[in-house]
């Protein structure tokens, strides 16, 4: 059972950051914190966010330490999707991570795929499956084909499987700081104000992508919306884009959220002894 978990931890890899041009999951990209619009001050540049000016984004970079430094040895909770539709409406194909990561790195991480073109990193789709660890112990509850099986199977030997895969790889298109880099360096952007539960939020927006992206060739209507804290966090990030599959025009959505930062923590699922007395 562990080689071929392994093995399908390994095909994940490809499947997921294949073709997607810095770009990975996506989402219907709703929320549902209430955003109030504010006047953007017109103060000195240092009352932005790092790489955020009044015109937009100035630093993908530096926005992205900045992102990555708030994570940085804390817990927090990330969640990411990409759906891909077709022009009437119907799934092509959606791939969901969440991950819960406390500030020791025990975490959970859940993963769905769902549509006849999804990611068959769980075998074919529709599937779920969680996997958590402590970094001593491996546990998995996968469902598929109208059955669960739970095991516990051997610690990752590399990089597949641990907690830097599930958030680097399976969730995000490299480190947080390059995700963030990548997802709003192609667009032409403009920067509002707003309240969001009690905080300031700067809003990013994005409709128009630059010239020369070539990693973005063949995708139409781009649009990005993303909600940065004044230190430097990303909450939320929105991108989409139309496209072909196949011979078919497609809608590709991408959402990803980071959720209580600093505040999360991880135990043994409510499975743990199940997963431990069985191997799958």
């Amino acid at each position: 059972m562990a080689w071929k978990l392994r093995q399908a931890l390994l095909v994940v890899a490809v499947v997921v950051t294949a073709g997607c041009g810095g770009f990975g999951l996506g989402g219907d990209g709703s929320s549902s914190s209430a955003v109030t619009p504010a006047p953007v001050p017109t103060g000195s540049a240092s009352t932005y966010p790092p790489g955020i000016g009044p015109t937009g984004v100035t630093s993908p970079s530096l926005l992205g330490a900045a992102h990555a430094a708030r994570l940085n040895g804390t817990g927090y909770t990330l969640t990411t999707a990409r759906t891909v539709r077709y022009a009437n409406g119907s799934l092509r194909s959606s791939l969901r991570v969440r991950v819960a990561l406390d500030s020791n790195r025990t975490h959970l991480a859940t993963i769905s795929v769902r549509g006849d073109a999804a990611p068959v990193l769980l075998g074919r789709p529709p599937a779920t499956a969680s996997f958590w660890s402590d970094g001593d112990t491996y546990l998995r509850r996968l469902s598929r084909d109208n059955r669960t099986v739970y095991n516990e199977y051997d610690p990752p030997d590399s990089y597949a499987g641990t907690w830097q895969y599930w958030v680097h790889t399976a969730a995000l298109n490299g480190r947080p700081a390059a995700d963030v880099a990548r997802t709003v360096a192609p667009f032409h952007t403009r920067t509002s104000r707003s309240q969001q539960s009690g905080e300031t939020i700067y809003v990013v927006r994005g409709d128009r992508l630059r010239e020369n992206t070539t990693a973005w060739a063949g995708r139409e209507n781009a649009t990005l919306v993303a909600r940065v804290t004044p230190a430097g966090l990303v909450r939320e990030s929105r991108t989409e884009y139309a496209t072909t599959a196949a011979g078919a025009p497609v809608t590709v959505t991408r959402t990803v959220a980071f959720d209580a930062v600093g505040n999360t923590t991880v135990g043994p699922p409510p499975w743990r002894d199940r997963a431990l007395s069985t191997d799958g």
